[in-house]
């Protein structure tokens, strides 16, 4: 297990100063206070696991981390059983700290959903997790937040993949993200119906980069400038800058309950493109132990059907190995790309990760 955590590469994380910054705010007025009747409710602390689930339900909470409606991960985790339930703000990737944000500028929320995350799964012991390796904080992370454990996870990137092996003896666990859990909160004290997402808004043209609470259904355009551009992105990613999809229509797309992040950048793209020159830096890095220099020449070259022999299966989409690659070959859509024309083998999980 130890040479588990040497694998991955620890990133540059670029916080700051969106994460000191307040939680900001930007509704749409005509869906903000959507609500359900709540008072046919008990009290929140006296909520039944049922109740709970069923209040889930009715707010329409999605998870940020998965995009799983949260009833169908309590209820599932309700029936199998979990040993803790961990609200996952561990934000590893550079400029994301949409869930760390919140956790701390909202305490009492956060918390307050992830005892009711344990009510509704008959738990025993609640965390936080949070990425170890952020340098740059004009903030310090707590230990505990309202007397809850903030758990540092350690190893390099991806984190979010290794958070269940932080707590081995606490398995089986269940992973909430942290802006879930106050929705939750929100749904059981005031009936609130989930209509916004917490975002981080950063990037080289974005004049205020900061963390918001914006309405779902917003348009991305409205979102970048409501923080102000600098100057004219030429690339804007939705998501993390190592996993994010790019947008190439800001007028017409819109914030989902998935969306973590919108950052915009203004590249120099002249130097893009170069040829493989197998320096096989994307194999060391790879969390996985997986060659994307050699699935990316399968591709290539067409040889499609020789992806199982290099596991395609396992690939966690973590992006490594184009944030490594010298030649800025973006080998991680390439193989993201052929993994979705390619027919599932039968008993093989996607992205499932071989321990030693």
């Amino acid at each position: 297990m130890a040479g588990f955590f040497t694998r991955g590469i620890v990133l540059e994380q670029r916080k700051e100063p969106a994460l000191s910054r307040d939680l900001r705010k930007f509704f749409n007025v005509n869906t903000n206070n959507i609500t359900f009747d709540h008072t046919l409710y008990p009290p929140p602390n006296e909520l039944t696991p049922e109740q709970v689930i069923e209040i889930a339900r009715r707010a329409n909470i999605v998870d940020e981390r998965d995009g799983i409606p949260l009833y169908q991960k309590l209820m599932m985790a309700h029936d199998t059983g979990v040993a803790a339930v961990v609200g996952d703000a561990s934000d590893d990737e550079p400029y994301i700290s949409s869930q760390i944000n919140p956790m701390l500028k909202k305490p009492e929320l956060t918390v307050q959903g992830l005892q009711l995350a344990k009510t509704a799964v008959g738990a025993k012991n609640v965390f936080f997790a949070v990425y170890k390796n952020i340098t740059d904080l004009s903030v310090k992370i707590p230990k505990k937040i309202e007397g809850v454990e903030v758990k540092r996870i350690r190893g390099r990137y991806p984190a979010e993949y290794r958070i269940s092996d932080e707590f081995q003896e606490y398995r089986p666990i269940l992973l909430i993200g942290v802006g879930a859990l106050i929705h939750l909160a929100r749904a059981a004290t005031r009936g609130k119906v989930q209509t916004s997402c917490f975002i981080t808004v950063a990037g080289n043209c974005i004049a205020n980069p900061t963390n918001l609470e914006v309405s779902l259904g917003m348009p991305i355009i409205q979102v970048l400038e409501r923080c102000g551009l600098a100057s004219e992105p030429n690339t804007i990613i939705l998501g993390g800058s190592m996993t994010g999809i790019s947008c190439k229509d800001p007028d017409n797309t819109v914030v989902t309950n998935s969306t973590r992040a919108i950052l915009a950048f203004n590249e120099d793209t002249k130097d893009r493109n170069y040829k493989c020159i197998g320096c096989g830096r994307c194999v060391d890095v790879c969390p996985e132990n997986l060659t994307p220099f050699y699935m990316n020449k399968c591709i290539e070259h067409g040889k499609t059907q020789e992806l199982y022999f290099y596991e395609i299966d396992r690939c966690i989409g973590c992006g490594t190995c184009s944030y490594i690659c010298p030649a800025n070959l973006d080998i991680a859509a390439n193989i993201k790309a052929a993994r979705a024309t390619l027919p599932r083998r039968k008993g093989v999980k996607p992205g499932a990760a071989k321990r030693s």
